[in-house]
């Protein structure tokens, strides 16, 4: 199941340290003598930092860290590959059974946290592992246009979606001051199963340190944003004025919305850099031509990136967009997308001239159409 990168797996807080030592010791069967353990923690902007480096001898390894106070998940890797396993940071000494041909699938003991933790992440692979031969069966079954087959695979394949969702959502109402709940929730995110109030009922009712580790306020920065997007794309939905804004234009003056508007109006949100959009122009520039003189005008915002404004102007030259354009050069930090609700691109608003917004994400032979419908088609 695809992951977002909300994914609650691998952030740490950050605490202060005090200065006793615990240990974490671990056996490594089968890892040769002199490979490298490691153990980081992954901070704001998955920046990974290092605590601790072991060395396997007689296959054994040992780190003594200091204690740490706040909750935080830990990431443990060797030098033999990219595998990696998530343990949860403990005040306890741990003990590792680390197994060479499966990181993922080591064993954590000595602490309450990471065997619940083990428990939820081998029950996860589990159905994980169960889903992919149910999905291989299913499609060899299609192949073989086994109607009975594909009716029977498609059935087992929604109970056991709804099985991991029902799984996740008891780890996480019955574990709520764990980090596995952390867990818990941001697969559930993952998967798209939770609305917004959802998500926020779930992450109001963790205990507080679970909040405030970094894990948590990610998913809270999340809650924030997806309230902020649905406000915007609330206010900008069809009946509405459109709302105000202005930006640089390709030489640099400022261009409210409010000068562009003409008897109808398209805000047209694109970038240079967007292929589908780059793909959509030609079609707009001949809807464009066609219907400026009757009252037609477009104006053009740019999610193009900082340092890229002559990818943008070339853009623009070599589609031949002879409309209005703005561009603050923010790519998607840019406010006027955030106020407009857009979350991919390209996206259209078509506005009457009064500034109200009267359809929206027309494109192709739709937009055509709809022009052609309000001011004649010659």
């Amino acid at each position: 199941m695809r992951r977002i990168f909300i994914v609650a797996l691998a952030f740490l807080v950050f605490a202060c340290a005090k200065k006793e030592n615990y240990s974490i010791k671990g056996t490594a069967t089968g890892i040769p003598d002199g490979t490298e353990i490691y153990i980081e923690e992954l901070g704001e902007n998955n920046k990974r930092i290092a605590l601790d480096t072991a060395v396997v001898t007689a296959e054994a390894f040992v780190f003594t860290k200091p204690r740490e106070e706040g909750k935080g998940l830990q990431i443990l890797s060797t030098s033999l590959g990219r595998q990696q396993l998530l343990i949860v940071k403990d005040q306890a000494p741990l003990t590792i059974t680390l197994y060479k041909d499966s990181i993922p699938s080591s064993l954590v003991t000595g602490s309450k946290e990471n065997e619940l933790f083990n428990t939820y992440t081998t029950k996860s692979r589990q159905l994980n592992k169960k889903k992919a031969e149910l999905t291989k069966n299913l499609n060899q079954a299609r192949r073989e246009t086994d109607g009975i087959m594909v009716t029977e695979y498609t059935a087992q394949i929604q109970a056991l979606d709804e099985q991991y969702i029902e799984s996740k959502k008891q780890v996480l109402t019955e574990n709520t001051n764990t980090m596995v709940s952390i867990m818990a929730l941001s697969d559930l995110i993952n998967a798209k199963v939770l609305d917004i109030e959802e998500t926020e009922a779930y992450y109001n009712d963790l205990a507080p340190d679970i909040q405030k580790s970094t894990v948590g306020n990610s998913i809270k920065n999340y809650i924030a944003q997806q309230k902020s997007q649905r406000a915007a794309s609330n206010v900008a939905s069809v009946g509405n004025k459109a709302p105000e804004f202005s930006a640089p234009t390709p030489d640099g003056k400022e261009l409210a919305l409010s000068e562009t508007l003409g008897k109808y109006t398209i805000i047209d949100f694109w970038a240079s850099w967007c292929k589908p959009c780059r793909m959509e122009n030609p079609n707009v520039v001949r809807v464009y031509n066609k219907y400026h003189d009757k009252g037609l005008n477009i104006i053009s915002v740019s999610l193009d990136q900082p340092g890229q404004k002559q990818r943008w102007l070339g853009a623009i030259e070599k589609d031949q967009m002879d409309w209005y354009h703005v561009s603050n050069l923010q790519f998607w930090n840019d406010p006027i997308p955030r106020s407009y609700g857009v979350r991919a691109i390209p996206a259209t608003f078509l506005l009457d001239e009064t500034g109200t917004i009267i359809a929206k994400d027309l494109r192709g032979q739709a937009l055509e159409n709809k022009i052609a419908e309000l001011l004649g088609d010659s």
